[in-house]
Formats: structure tokens, C-alpha cells, sequence
């Protein structure tokens, strides 16, 4: 009894050194790998913040441009009236133009008038001299049309003038401007009182620019 007590005290501290022998080493993690770990740690945590930086950003809108009217350009008969003196030989042919309108204002779709006188200045007084066609043709860009035409025999020495009204017809809806083409088709006496003639033309324009109307 007494051998069988010892025997099992031996083996139990047989087992106490085995077990003690043959105790697990600590384990930790590979060096190497943690320190990638904690670099990487920054570098997410950057990315997440500039993605919640993103997405929170608000969206610009578009603000589509505001459709600009063109700059009009100054017109002949903005002030009201205007004086052209045009060369003929050894004379000079004046022509005044005037409106009682607002030459300014003038929109394609207007009503628009344009009064004119000539006279001659110049040369010698005692020749005759006679306009045997007078027309003017309007351009607007698109078109062209004729105003006014006038045929007969004027005299246009002094101490006569030639006068006339024009009713300017309607222009194209996008017309940016009116061109008056003017011209005086003369019969010039070579002397006095010979019934011998010359025949001169003079010819002359004004440019009527017009305000622009949203057609929108």
C-alpha cells in the first residue's frame, strides 16, 4: 500500500516536470506586418475623411447665360437731320434729310419717314440743269426694294430745289439696319441756252441702323 502511494507521488511528479518542460513559447505578431498595419491606418482613415469631405460638398448649379441684345450702332439721322454735299463736275449737289421721327427708336416693324431736298450750288448760274429720274431703293440685309422713283424734268439751278417724303417699306423681322441708295440722274445744259446736254449721276446713301425686339 505504502510502495503503491509512492510510486503514484513519483508520477505525479513526473507529469508536473513534463508538463513544465514542455510549456507553449508567447506568441505575437510578425513585427513586419504590424508596423505595415499602423502605416496603413493614416492613409485610410485620410481616404474616408476626403470621401465624407466629397459627398458633402454641395453641387454648383448651372446658370445658363442671359441672351445679349447687339449694341446699336449709331445711325445717320439719329440727331434728326443730316447734310450731304456731293461733288458733279463743276458743281455741288446739296441734300438734306430730316425725320419727325425717332430715328433711334426705329424697330424693323416701325413706320418710318425720311423727307429730303436738293439743290445745286455752284458752277454757272445761267445753265440748266434738270433731274430726269430720281430713286432710291432700300436694302435691309435680306431684300431689296424700291422706295421711290420719280421721272420727269426738274429744275434744279437756282434758285429751285427738288423735294420729296419717303415712306420706307417694312423690313425683315431680323434687319439690323436700312440702307438708302439715293440717286439724282441730271441733265446738264453745256451753255446757255444751246439745248445742248450732259448727263451726270449723283449718288449718295444713309444708313438707318434699328433696334433689336426679342422675338422669343
Amino acid at each position: 500500500m505504502l510502495r503503491a502511494r509512492a510510486a503514484g507521488a513519483a508520477a505525479l511528479a513526473l507529469s508536473a516536470a513534463l508538463l513544465t518542460g514542455c510549456q507553449l513559447p508567447d506568441v505575437s505578431m510578425s513585427p513586419d506586418l504590424t508596423a505595415r498595419e499602423e502605416a496603413a491606418a493614416p492613409t485610410r482613415a485620410a481616404s474616408t475623411q476626403a470621401a465624407v469631405r466629397t459627398e458633402a460638398a454641395p453641387a454648383t448649379a448651372t446658370v445658363p447665360a442671359a441672351p445679349t441684345t447687339p449694341a446699336r450702332p449709331a445711325g445717320d439721322l439719329d440727331t434728326g437731320a443730316l447734310t450731304h454735299a456731293l461733288s458733279a463736275g463743276d458743281r455741288t449737289v446739296v441734300i438734306d434729310y430730316w425725320t419727325t421721327g425717332q430715328a433711334a427708336t426705329w424697330t424693323a416693324e416701325d413706320d418710318k419717314t425720311v423727307q429730303l431736298a436738293a439743290h445745286v450750288e455752284g458752277g454757272d448760274e445761267d445753265n440748266e440743269v434738270l433731274v430726269t429720274r430720281f430713286a432710291v431703293t432700300v436694302d435691309d440685309g435680306t431684300t431689296r426694294a424700291l422706295a421711290a422713283e420719280d421721272r420727269g424734268e426738274f429744275a434744279l439751278m437756282p434758285p429751285y430745289s427738288y423735294s420729296t417724303a419717303l415712306t420706307l417699306p417694312g423690313a425683315a423681322p431680323t434687319a439690323e439696319a436700312l440702307t438708302l441708295e439715293v440717286q439724282f440722274d441730271l441733265l446738264v445744259e453745256t451753255e446757255p441756252g444751246s439745248e445742248r446736254w450732259f448727263r451726270q449721276t449723283v449718288l449718295d446713301t444713309l444708313q438707318l441702323p434699328l433696334l433689336q425686339e426679342d422675338h422669343s
